[in-house]
Formats: structure tokens, C-alpha cells, sequence
């Protein structure tokens, strides 16, 4: 697989596309646009996106300190 910059890309080709199912209910598979391989429910995949773009607001040395904001009595 290729590795994917935003963390998303299908495991069989590294494709970062999707094909959405006609009816987006949270159990409806989605599957990878490339090769149609099924990749995860609709619901898990909102999961995952809404994750990532969570990690992606915070800063590189926010996520390394695990999100722990700076004491404000040691500034």
C-alpha cells in the first residue's frame, strides 16, 4: 500500500478515493474507488474524517504532547 499524507488510502491499491453508497446510513460499506474494494461502513468512515481533521486543527507539538495544554502559572 501506498502511504497516503492524510492517513486515508485504500489497503489493496493506496487509492485516497471513495464511491459513496446511494443511501448514506451509518452501516452502508463504502468501497474504494480505484478498485471497488470494500473499505468500512459510511458511520466508522465520518468517524475517521471527523478524527483526522480534529488532529490535523491542532498543532505538530500539540499532538506529540497529546493534546495537554501548557500550565499557565510556569509562562
Amino acid at each position: 500500500m501506498s502511504e497516503m499524507r492524510s492517513g486515508f488510502g485504500c489497503e489493496s491499491c493506496g487509492s485516497p478515493a471513495v464511491r459513496l453508497p446511494a443511501a448514506l446510513t451509518d452501516e452502508a460499506m463504502i468501497q474504494c474507488d480505484r478498485c471497488g474494494c470494500t473499505l468500512m461502513a459510511w458511520g466508522a468512515f465520518k468517524r475517521r474524517v471527523e478524527a483526522q481533521e480534529a488532529a490535523d486543527l491542532r498543532g505538530p507539538a500539540e499532538r506529540r504532547a497529546g493534546g495537554a495544554q501548557p500550565d499557565a502559572r510556569s509562562a
